[in-house]
């Protein structure tokens, strides 16, 4: 669920996404204090590789638009 109350959320650059912004997760009053997230390090790992599984997507769909 996490993930996508993050869904906009991400870091955009010239050359697509770059990743989720983690202060608005890990900061006061942030997502992480909002939902009461009790492992915070448990949680971002998790979203870390939700992210990273995202980012190869979007890169391979990145890709395919280019051909």
């Amino acid at each position: 669920m996490m993930f996508i109350r993050a869904q906009t959320q991400w870091n955009v650059s010239m050359s697509g996404y770059t990743g989720l912004r983690y202060d608005v997760l890990l900061f006061s009053g942030g997502l992480f204090d909002l939902y009461s997230v009790e492992d915070r390090l448990e949680m971002l790992e998790g979203l870390q590789t939700m992210e990273a599984a995202a980012l190869s997507v979007l890169a391979k769909s990145d890709e395919q638009e280019d051909k």
